[in-house]
């Protein structure tokens, strides 16, 4: 909110709970899974742009019906209430899990990976996260006028909580491997949603969001040949920067002109 609302446009924080840091903007209190209240608290804005984000933010911590059902209900209330609404874009909060790559064992066929490298995944977060860009599909065809851009965020990581990466490192190399050693930093995922929210796309676009590079003091090849074995390393595209990152982010540069800002390696983690 306070990247969007530093660029001059008009915020409103919908959530079931106001925050406890100072935000810019109005604030309406609504339960997403509440979709009459959700559909009064879009029409008191009639908002230009939805940034639909709220959902059961982790794959662990719930029952797993429960995050499937809140997250794939509530995506689907927002959805519907901003297209009827006349919202003209749409930026969706997907998820790294919605790849299915880091909830099984197996790997993609290359290293980096983009959007177009998918496996089914057994995992009630990231069927819910997948099946919010399903939605999305169908529902830019209800709502020719309103584009979706789906962003797949990797894991986020503030600047204050940069020991996290240390502590992966300390665990080498089963620490981080959950998503091939990649995050994000936070600050950039706000800038992320503002180039989804002011771009110029149609349809339904998903892009992946990560940091620049891995959390890890070795090459990338090094860590997928300790964790996977000798064959791992061999995915690794040719010329890709030693200490990239797995995950490929060249679409939403080439469509939306975004790139990622931030990394461990050249701040200085607040004391």
């Amino acid at each position: 909110m306070r990247e969007l609302a530093g660029a001059g446009h008009e915020v409103t924080n919908v959530d079931n709970q106001r925050p406890k840091q100072s935000l810019p903007g109005n604030f309406i209190r609504v339960a997403l899974s509440d979709l009459g209240a959700v559909y009064d608290a879009v029409f008191q804005v009639r908002p230009d742009v939805v940034c639909h984000i709220a959902a059961n933010p982790a794959p662990s911590g719930d029952a797993r019906a429960d995050v499937f059902t809140n997250n794939v209900l509530s995506s689907y209330h927002v959805f519907q209430a901003a297209g009827d609404a006349g919202a003209k874009r749409f930026v969706y909060a997907s998820s790294e899990m919605a790849t299915g790559w880091i909830t099984t064992e197996e790997l993609p066929t290359r290293f980096p990976f983009d959007e177009t490298e998918r496996v089914p995944s057994p995992n009630a977060y990231a069927l819910s996260k997948f099946i919010g860009e399903v939605l999305a599909d169908g529902m830019t065809l209800r709502y020719p006028d309103m584009p979706i851009v789906s962003l797949r965020i990797n894991n986020v990581i503030a600047p204050e909580n940069y020991h996290w990466l240390q502590d992966r490192r300390d665990d080498y190399p089963n620490g981080g491997s959950f998503n091939f050693w990649s995050y994000i930093d936070v600050r950039d995922v706000a800038t992320a949603f503002r180039a989804a929210a002011e771009g110029d796309t149609t349809g339904h676009e998903v892009f992946l969001i990560a940091a620049g590079d891995t959390c890890l003091h070795v090459p990338l090849a090094d860590a997928l040949t300790a964790r996977y074995g000798e064959n791992a390393a061999a995915r690794i595209v040719p010329g890709h920067d030693p200490f990239g990152s797995a995950f490929d982010c060249g679409k939403i540069k080439q469509i939306l002109g975004w790139t990622p800002q931030h990394s461990w390696r050249t701040e200085e983690t607040p004391a």
